[in-house]
């Protein structure tokens, strides 16, 4: 008896605003938020459900906020546009959205509150997941330190503001992003999502590498492959040949994927043409939840590293003006994903090996030839930084008790330059004297750093905005040969990233998953709420 005195108490007195006197709707709705499930945590707005509920229909006066409402069909627009963005109906729990919007047209108080406080859980996860993403990164990414927006005013008033005043619309339309990279990945997705309503592309039976002359039984299927995509015309011809056209389709294919382009279907362009069409949606809404992450509160100007495709862009007024093959982390010397700041060059960089790769690397080099040290210009230093001859260390010892240093020069492992923002990971952007590695196909191959292909480009794009920076000044500092630093005209924000699929010079790349990070991120984004 306490408990239905205390609980009719708490509906007359949520019911109970000034002069506004509640009505069946308002006590069904009074009455509904008590019944609702405990809070669920957002990502970066707090408390939802049952709390955000009960302060949004507290300022409404438990009025209803959607039903009858144009809010309603400016919902059901947005969480359909939400769909084209790599989010499943049941991230807003659409389908009981629908069923008690049908049950609240033909029923009476206690069915109009059940859709409304619905609508109202659906239209704040859209708003949460569209401003932060709806998994949390921190919770993937140890390394994570990524800067992210904060609400600065209680979401419930926003919310109320909005739905009686400019509307729900206009508040998505605060929210949904118009990044240049973001939009046309949304529109690879829809293509891809078309390409499985058409029923996918067919797969290619295993046999013998196909190699360009060849005759084979499985030319037909290949083709009808590379049509489903665009990489080979509609109208290409039929027969068992595997004649020039085609072999150019597979090219690109390849160079889509980031295999050798040699036109030859081994084992690895044949897995990845068979590679069925959900695996590619998957990996492009994976790569529109990671931008979500992130991008929002991003300034105009940027450099980019995607780690999985071993790229590096430069992004200047939201727009990229410069792309560079990179190499980045193996799989087990991960390149971490997190932001940071360039601030200053380094021309005729020397190098102090980290301990890491001293032991693991160096010493068993050493070990077998001293000689090592010296033809690739190195110093031994003792534990108080002094200078000593190789021939006086022990190498055999577990802990030879010294350091190594590089010294400037054409064998550097840095190569001429590095690009410094000092962070926790002792991660930086740097040239190499090892360029042959940026013809491979598959490029994570360094110990964490990141080794840009043209990195005097790079230079001068973050020193575009200092008039005294040329060609013969960059020249004269190399070829003297001294270690010089070289301070930013201002700071360039750097972004570490990690997208298996993402657009470029508006062709759609793919790649595989080198340090097996998808699957994880995959699996919270296609958890229920």
């Amino acid at each position: 008896m306490f408990k239905a005195l205390a609980g009719a108490a708490l509906v007359a007195a949520l019911c109970v605003s000034g002069q506004a006197k509640a009505g069946p709707t308002e006590d069904a709705i009074a009455a509904a938020i008590l019944t609702m499930p405990e809070s669920r945590k957002a990502v970066g707005a707090g408390p939802l459900a049952r709390d955000f509920v009960k302060r949004f229909y507290s300022e409404r006066d438990m009025r209803p906020a959607w039903f009858g409402k144009p809010a309603a069909e400016e919902l059901n627009q947005a969480l359909t546009r939400a769909l084209t963005q790599g989010f499943r109906p049941a991230d807003f729990d659409m389908g009981r959205l629908y069923e008690l919007h049908d049950a609240a047209l033909s029923g009476g108080a206690a069915e109009i509150a059940a859709f409304d406080l619905q609508a109202t859980d659906s239209a704040i996860r859209l708003v949460e997941y569209m401003f932060y993403g709806k998994v949390d990164p921190e919770k993937i990414s140890p390394s994570w330190n990524f800067d992210r927006p904060l609400i600065d005013r209680d979401p419930a008033e926003v919310f109320d503001e909005y739905l009686d005043g400019p509307g729900f619309a206009a508040l998505m339309e605060l929210l949904w992003l118009d990044d240049f990279q973001y939009l046309q990945m949304i529109d690879a997705l829809a293509r891809y999502r078309g390409i499985e309503a058409r029923g996918g592309w067919p797969e290619i039976a295993r046999g013998d590498t196909l190699k360009p002359d060849m005759e084979d039984a499985r030319l037909p299927a290949l083709r009808q492959r590379l049509m489903a995509e665009g990489d080979l015309p509609a109208d290409s011809g039929a027969g068992l040949a595997y004649d020039a056209e085609t072999v150019v389709a597979v090219q690109s294919f390849q160079l889509r994927h980031g295999l050798t382009a040699d036109g030859v279907v081994g084992p690895k362009t044949l897995a990845s043409l068979n590679a069925p069409v959900s695996d590619r949606i998957d990996k492009l809404r994976l790569s529109l939840e990671r931008f979500r992450w992130y991008v929002r509160g991003l300034g105009p100007d940027f450099v980019l590293v995607n780690i999985a495709g071993a790229r590096t862009f430069v992004v200047l007024d939201n727009r990229p003006v410069w792309a560079t093959r990179s190499i980045t982390g193996s799989e087990y010397r991960q390149t971490p994903v997190f932001s940071d700041e360039i601030e200053y060059m380094v021309v005729n960089p020397t190098w102090s090996v980290p301990a890491s790769i001293f032991r693991k690397d160096k010493l068993p080099r050493i070990r077998k030839d001293v000689g090592y040290l010296e033809r690739n210009g190195y110093v031994v230093r003792n534990a108080r930084g002094e200078v000593v001859s190789p021939g006086s260390v022990n190498w055999s010892a577990d802990n030879p008790g010294v350091s190594i240093l590089q010294k400037p020069g054409e064998n550097n492992a840095l190569g001429r330059i590095k690009f410094m923002f000092p962070n926790a990971y002792s991660v930086y952007l740097h040239d190499t004297n090892d360029r042959e590695l940026f013809d491979r196909d598959e490029r994570n191959l360094s110990s964490g750093c990141v080794r840009i292909e043209d990195p005097f480009v790079l230079a001068g794009l973050l020193m575009r905005q200092d008039s005294s920076w040329t060609q013969d000044r960059m020249e004269a500092i190399l070829e003297s040969g001294k270690t010089t630093r070289i301070d930013l005209p201002e700071p360039m924000p750097v972004l570490l990233t990690y997208w298996t699929a993402w657009v470029e010079d508006g062709v759609v790349q793919f790649r595989e998953d080198p340090y097996a990070r998808d699957a994880a991120v995959l699996k919270a984004l296609n958890a229920d709420s």
